[in-house]
């Protein structure tokens, strides 16, 4: 199979490691997962990123971290099965933190410092601010997790460690493409369950940190550049939502925004000036959510592959389900194809000011 010029990626999210009443079904749904990928792998060829957009744990201790790794090492003997060995790309969600206790000062400022901007500029550009201190220590067991993936053998891709414990960038040498991943912490004021939609910050220095200070710059030298957050942009809060929309994702030199939280797939695509924009909204792999005090389970995954010479993106967006028979099964997602279709395709045309690799 020719895999020149092309990106084959899975994106997944919002696991949820450690919440009641998912233990023990899990390992069930993980084989499925497992032999899911093998198919996929037989069908389309190996994958060469896999995106995991945030929420690994579910109250962010150090012991669910260790079952997260255990889980991933599974995951990456099924992505071997072909000699492929993927690269992790991981940004943190707000379950992947370990939520200060009630009498913390910055816990009580955090949805408002938009209006406190002395004590946002001190948090954005002093290391040793109290602050920042807090939001370091809330995810210290996130930090120490990702520092031990590589010794577990799953590859990951962090070259520039930015802000925020999980602002990073990287860029990959795939196929003879070079593909930019920036992954920036949405998480840091998501400190309790109370939060609400459209109150979240997020800001401008924490895609600088990542990229040289010169994002332009940076974003120039790739064929194709992701953007990662655990949240949708629209739970930024309004001063958040202008600053991510006019300077962070800016479609001239971002293709895609891959994101959870919303524990549901929905890939989509918008047009934006000139250019078009992708979404990628990734479904629960298995969290469980309630609405309205009742389970709703909504879980599922997607793959994706880009081919650059074609300038299309096949997209396979996949669901797990429990059949009235109590069996879990991952099988094409319905409720974004048509028919009976497996996956769907859109035109993704590249960026002129990056030429595309000769072999």
């Amino acid at each position: 199979m020719d895999t020149s010029n092309t990106l084959h990626w899975m994106h997944i999210s919002d696991l949820h490691k450690g919440q009641d009443g998912t233990s023990h079904s899990w390992p069930l749904v993980r084989q499925q997962i497992v032999q899911d990928i093998i198919s996929q792998i037989r069908r389309s060829g190996p994958i060469d990123l896999v995106i995991f957009s945030g929420d690994l744990a579910f109250k962010g201790s150090a012991a669910e971290f260790a079952e997260v790794k255990a889980d991933l090492v599974k995951l990456w003997d099924a992505f071997g099965t072909d000699g492929g060995n993927p690269v992790l790309f991981i940004v943190p969600g707000n379950h992947d933190l370990v939520r200060p206790d009630a009498d913390s000062v910055f816990l009580h400022v955090a949805d408002n410092l938009r209006e406190n901007d002395s004590a946002r500029r001190a948090l954005l550009e002093k290391p040793n601010f109290v602050y920042r201190k807090e939001v370091n220590a809330c995810f210290e067991n996130y930090t120490s997790f990702v520092a031990s993936l590589a010794a577990a053998g799953i590859p990951t891709a962090t070259v520039q460690e930015g802000l925020f414990p999980g602002d990073t960038s990287a860029i990959l040498k795939v196929n003879g493409l070079n593909v930019g991943l920036v992954g920036l912490n949405s998480s840091w004021t998501h400190l309790s369950n109370e939060i609400p939609r459209s109150h979240l910050d997020i800001a401008i220095e924490q895609l600088s940190s990542v990229t040289g200070e010169d994002f332009p710059g940076w974003a120039m030298l790739n064929d194709i550049n992701f953007l990662v957050t655990h949240h949708p942009a629209d739970w930024l809060s309004p001063h958040a939502l202008e600053e991510f929309q006019s300077s962070v994702f800016v479609p001239d030199y971002f293709d895609a925004h891959l994101f959870g939280h919303m524990h549901d797939n929905l890939p989509s695509e918008q047009t934006i000036g000139a250019h078009k924009s992708r979404i990628f909204q990734a479904a629960s792999l298995f969290g469980l959510e309630k609405v309205r005090g009742v389970a709703d389970r909504r879980h599922g995954y997607t793959f994706a592959k880009l081919e650059v010479v074609n300038e299309v993106c096949e997209v396979w967006p996949r669901r797990i389900i429990q059949k009235a028979n109590r069996v879990w099964e991952v099988e094409a997602d319905g409720r974004v194809l048509k028919g009976d279709e497996r996956s769907f395709t859109f035109p993704w045309p590249l960026r002129s000011f990056a030429p595309i690799k000769k072999h």
